[in-house]
């Protein structure tokens, strides 16, 4: 008796949702096979400054098509420093857009930490479960052998590096966090969506392939990603990035039960133009569906829903956002002093990209003059230690990735004089002599 009027207001509903609880059934998951309890989220937008916007515009389309997809809001854990919305510099006060249809994604969406807690330290102790943290009310990872976990980063990256406001993570440093979440039985499954320069690198030859991890990176180590829908009049940045409009709109409008992770891997692909979209890890993961790690829903309920994605278009080099960004304000300056502001900002990161680059020469030279590389090469593990331990010492002597974006591009320098088998002592030796 009961399938009858739940059929009248299934097929004549406009808010159908409502009227399921209206008629007393208020556990929607447990009628359309779905158990969101097990499924746990970690979203994470590693920058800040507002010409970073794409980043924390990734996360909070990504929240809202998780919270869409029956995720409950305690089990999605947000890291996002939330310094777009009401920066001075947005002309839509409160608002965060995504592409150029002006659709919000910033309302609605739950940020647990932001500011100063967005870095590598706290990430850590969400990943890890810190109970210091979770006494002091906050949320940490909590799952357990039998549940899935999504993590998604989006930020900055350079070889072996991801990046956040405050410090950088170091790919042996995520991988050591992954293997203790599956020595610990963390997870039953564990998917991993990484978008940043040189993601792939993170990922490359690090971790076994049988520990039930899955990842796709948007680049792969030896090349940047792209920033879309860059010519935004109005707001002057970047919205989003290739690889994570892709993700994330083909959830927004796949039916998720259905659609495996090698499809959406293929698609992302596909989609993703300017750079390769990489996979890393359990390869035989690709065949489970995404709704096992993203949540789902009925996709007649939410028909009517959503507009379909807006086609990719304006598409920019990541460490070249913050000189679009620039000469934009100048061509469309409209007083003359406005365009002596944005001249000078622009000569002033012209000269510094000038006196990086010049940096990074001296650095080598120097090294190459002064030693001589070891006859042994080092191992992997050997050359991230190595390069961990110099660059640490440049951004501490020289410049940081946050001062000068472009570095990511540069920084290669270093990572081959650890590659060629020069020690990172004294590497570091001639870093102090040409930065101090």
């Amino acid at each position: 008796m009961r399938r009858f009027p739940l059929l009248i207001a299934f097929l004549f509903c406009t808010d159908r949702v409502a009227c399921f609880e209206a008629a007393g059934v208020h556990n929607l998951s447990s009628i359309f096979n779905n158990q969101p309890s097990k499924n746990w989220v970690v979203l994470v937008a590693g920058t800040n400054t507002w010409e970073s916007y794409r980043h924390q515009a990734n996360v909070y389309h990504a929240y809202h098509i998780l919270r869409a997809n029956k995720i409950p809001a305690e089990n999605i854990i947000t890291i996002a420093y939330d310094d777009i919305a009401n920066n001075p510099k947005n002309p839509f006060k409160g608002k965060v857009f995504h592409d150029y249809e002006h659709k919000d994604v910033y309302k609605g969406v739950v940020i647990d930490y932001r500011g100063k807690d967005v870095k590598p330290y706290i990430f850590t102790m969400v990943m890890t479960g810190d109970k210091r943290l979770e006494k002091e009310g906050k949320k940490v990872l909590k799952s357990g052998h039998d549940e899935n976990v999504f993590i998604y980063y989006t930020g900055h990256g350079f070889r072996n590096y991801i990046t956040f406001p405050e410090g950088d993570l170091t790919a042996a440093q995520l991988n050591d966090i992954l293997l203790h979440l599956y020595k610990m039985k963390k997870y039953n499954k564990l998917v991993f969506y990484m978008d940043a320069c040189y993601s792939g690198s993170m990922f490359m030859d690090l971790f076994p392939p049988n520990v039930g991890i899955y990842v796709t990176t948007s680049a792969n180590e030896k090349e940047e990603s792209y920033g879309v829908f860059c010519t935004d009049k109005q707001i002057g940045v970047c919205l989003a990035t290739e690889y994570s409009y892709a993700w994330i709109t083909d959830s927004e409008h796949s039916d998720l039960k259905k659609r495996t992770l090698e499809q959406q891997y293929q698609e992302v692909k596909k989609r993703t133009k300017a750079s390769h979209v990489m996979k890393y890890g359990e390869m035989a993961m690709g065949d489970l569906p995404v709704g096992k790690f993203q949540g789902h829903y009925d996709a007649l309920m939410h028909q009517n829903d959503v507009a379909k994605a807006a086609k990719v278009v304006d598409r920019k080099l990541s460490s070249h956002m913050h000189l679009f960004s620039i000469s934009r304000r100048l061509m469309e300056a409209a007083t003359e002093e406005e365009h002596e502001t944005a001249w000078r900002r622009l000569h002033h990161a012209l000269q510094l990209r000038h006196v990086v680059k010049e940096k990074f020469g001296d650095i080598v030279r120097d090294v190459m003059i002064q030693h001589k590389p070891m006859v042994k090469r080092l191992s992997k593990t050997d050359k991230l230690i190595c390069f961990k331990a110099v660059f640490d010492q440049f951004q501490t002597y020289c410049f940081t990735i946050q001062q000068v974006p472009w570095l990511a591009q540069l920084s290669v320098q270093l990572v081959e004089l650890c590659e060629v088998g020069y020690e990172d002592q004294a590497i570091i030796n001639s870093v102090h002599s040409v930065c101090s």
